[in-house]
């Protein structure tokens, strides 16, 4: 029998590049448990593309329509908290979104039981801004964005998606000014639902997420904040060490944590509280320009290293 050592030689080269390019290929595969700043902006990207997200409006009823359908394709069950409430321009609907993961196929969520739950939550309005379209890549966008790609990370992590509720408030800006009756009109209506609830059927604590996309993004909670939830924060940014962009603000801050510290549910806003003094708040300025993939994958990042510290 004749061996042709060429051809042998051809084939063992051919076999040696195959199993280097595959060893390539599956390391350039991303990661399914590591946050992806670059997945959240695109969910911010989709949003604002919806344009300005205003309560009542058919622009926000297709984010709502889009936040659905990207749970449900990441595993989560949702349900909507519709309601109407008096506003300076009447009545209105608004529409909560919650969020569970259940622990097994079919699994009946009871969402009047929320012990040893933790809220991740974040608003996906925008407010009326006259004379200008204001689309909300940062307020509202950001955390959204920062939300949907937890929850794709989550759910390849049963057992801490399966400890998480993500809510999605409608009505967080104020039509006009905030008042006790104009502004956090999803929140206030969700911290409803839970505050004559037992202490043991409360969720535990709640993360509000806001403005957390700006590219001189800093994050400074009110000097107020629940202090075992900030040292939490402080530590996760500690552990991957992003401590120097975690501050405090010397006051109070109205937000959607407000009215879940008001039910007993104890809240941190987690925030970039000096936006409001960089000229982009509320302004046309605030679009994906402003945005950057790396703060959105700093917050994520920062978001799974504390629920690893609180969901053990």
């Amino acid at each position: 029998m004749q061996i042709s050592y060429k051809r042998i030689y051809t084939l063992i080269s051919f076999a040696l590049l195959f199993g280097i390019a595959f060893v390539f290929l599956e390391g350039c595969k991303p990661n399914k448990s590591q946050f992806s700043g670059a997945n959240a902006y695109q969910h911010v990207q989709k949003l604002v593309n919806f344009g300005p997200r205003i309560p009542g409006t058919q622009s926000i009823e297709h984010a709502r329509l889009y936040i659905e359908g990207k749970l449900q394709e990441f595993g989560w069950l949702t349900v909507r908290q519709s309601f109407n409430d008096d506003t300076p321009n009447g009545s209105i609907r608004f529409i909560n979104l919650r969020a569970r993961f259940p622990i097994a196929r079919d699994n009946d969520i009871e969402w009047k039981n929320g012990g040893n739950v933790i809220l991740l939550c974040s608003h996906y309005d925008t407010k009326i801004v006259k004379g200008v379209e204001f689309i909300g890549a940062n307020d509202g966008g950001s955390s959204t964005g920062v939300l949907l790609e937890l929850a794709r990370v989550f759910s390849n992590s049963p057992e801490i998606a399966s400890g998480v509720e993500l809510v999605f408030f409608d009505g967080e800006e104020a039509l006009v000014d905030f008042t006790p009756t104009d502004g956090l009109y999803g929140s206030r209506q969700y911290a409803k639902f839970w505050r004559s609830a037992p202490i043991d059927k409360k969720p535990r604590s709640a993360y509000v997420l806001d403005l957390v996309g700006d590219k001189s993004m800093r994050i400074d909670p009110p000097y107020d904040s629940p202090s075992n939830l900030l040292s939490e924060l402080y530590r996760a940014a500690q552990n991957l060490g992003h401590r120097s962009l975690f501050g405090i603000y010397p006051t109070p801050i109205t937000d959607d944590h407000v009215p879940l510290n008001a039910a007993g549910i104890p809240a941190l806003d987690i925030i970039d509280s000096r936006y409001i003094s960089k000229g982009k708040w509320h302004t046309s300025r605030d679009n994906l320009k402003s945005i950057s993939e790396e703060n959105l994958d700093i917050i994520g990042e920062v978001m799974l290293e504390l629920m690893k510290i609180k969901i053990k």
